[in-house]
């Protein structure tokens, strides 16, 4: 589904003279119709977006009517009337605007996001960059991983490095939705926090560096009081091989302990 009612709603800002163009009785419909939809009362839009469709051949009533599919979560015959919309105006942003939020409640925010990018990437328009950063909000969602508790999970690297993506582009965007602001920052906190090193189990692995290190040490210190180089050379490399082997087996960065901690709590995992 759509990150919120915001973006069903938003692009109409977007909304040209020529939306009220035709009969006086399909403009009368159409104004009632987008007055009820902003409202959230569906039934009412539907119907009036349909009796201005019935009455003169806009990209607008299709649109309109697409808005109250998505609103209800019927993305397909949602993209079908933007689709519609996009024959008659292939130019119309609405359309696209509305194509682009049907892919995300589609489940491809990825592919939204990037087809919102090479539209509109370099825009300076609010509504535009609005929809750009509600559309990486909803990648960052749809990448992660959800629990049985419906949160979202980091589980993979891959999942991490599209994160601090979404997250650093929304924030570039600078957009006046505190709402999306504020969560790009948390997620990109989330990801800092993430690639943080710890050890895991730390009480083990601390212990067996510690003995690693000691080893290496006591033969370094052996062959020195001996005379023997070779005893020497065998202590340095076998402290280090084995600090090493310590290091890969015992040592994750957060995000991966985490992931470890919830794997049985996992119910859905997130699109690569």
């Amino acid at each position: 589904m759509l990150r919120t009612w915001q973006d069903v709603i938003e692009k109409w800002q977007l909304s040209p003279p020529e939306a009220q163009e035709g009969p006086t009785e399909a403009r009368l419909y159409f104004d009632r119709a987008l007055s009820a939809l902003v409202k959230g009362r569906l039934d009412d839009a539907a119907a009036d977006f349909e009796r201005a469709a019935a009455t003169r051949e806009s990209a607008y009533d299709d649109i309109g009517i697409g808005d109250v599919h998505l609103a209800r979560g019927r993305w397909r015959a949602a993209a079908s009337h933007y689709f519609r919309a996009a024959e008659r105006d292939p130019d119309n942003v609405l359309a696209v605007l509305g194509m682009s939020q049907a892919r995300v409640a589609s489940g491809d925010a990825r592919g939204a996001a990037a087809e919102l990018e090479a539209r509109f990437g370099d825009s300076t328009d609010p509504v535009l960059r609005y929809y750009l950063a509600s559309t990486w909000c909803s990648v960052s969602e749809q990448v992660r991983s959800r629990t049985v508790d419906d949160a979202l999970v980091i589980t993979s690297e891959h999942q991490l490095q599209v994160c601090e993506a979404a997250a650093q582009r929304i924030i570039e965007l600078d957009v006046r939705d505190t709402e999306l602001r504020r969560g790009a920052e948390l997620l990109l906190d989330e990801v800092t926090a993430g690639r943080r090193w710890r050890w895991q189990p730390e009480g083990i692995a601390v212990s067996l560096a510690v003995l690693a290190v000691s080893l290496g040490l006591i033969l370094v210190a052996v062959g020195g009081l001996a005379g023997n180089v070779s005893l020497v050379i065998a202590g340095v490399l076998l402290g280090g091989g084995l600090l090493d082997l310590i290091v890969v087996r015992f040592r994750r960065q957060t995000w991966q302990s985490r992931a470890d901690e919830l794997a049985d709590s996992i119910a859905e995992r997130g699109r690569e």
